[in-house]
């Protein structure tokens, strides 16, 4: 390349066209693909002991089934978390209970020997 063809080619650039921003990707190429929802594909589940029946379930079918035979249902989100507060709460009421059984029985046989 010599240095009167540089020239030329420099000669020959447009410089007057500003060049706008990029184009995005979805501005760039048109999209291949329909507009219109495609079908979900569900995996069946593993298969798994019941606690209840004793047997092994297999399967989305067995699965519902199994609730149905055995009178259970899935828990909610967050239920098994808010069953082991309400059981917390509940023993410690019981504790306290107790507590306040025992202090009076403990009350009333030191009064009966000292008072």
């Amino acid at each position: 390349m010599t240095a009167n063809s540089y020239k030329r080619n420099l000669a020959a650039i447009d410089w007057t066209i500003k060049a706008d921003r990029p184009k995005l990707l979805n501005e760039a190429y048109e999209s291949k693909r329909a507009n219109f929802p495609t079908p979900r594909v569900v995996g069946d589940y593993e298969a798994y002991d019941c606690p209840v029946s004793g047997k092994i379930i297999e399967g989305r079918k067995a699965h519902e089934e199994n609730l149905r035979a055995t009178g259970c249902r899935l828990l909610e989100p967050g239920e098994k978390e808010d069953n082991a507060k309400t059981a917390s709460r509940n023993a410690a009421a019981q504790d306290m209970k107790r507590d306040a059984a025992i202090d009076s029985i403990v009350d009333s046989v030191a009064n009966e020997y000292f008072g």
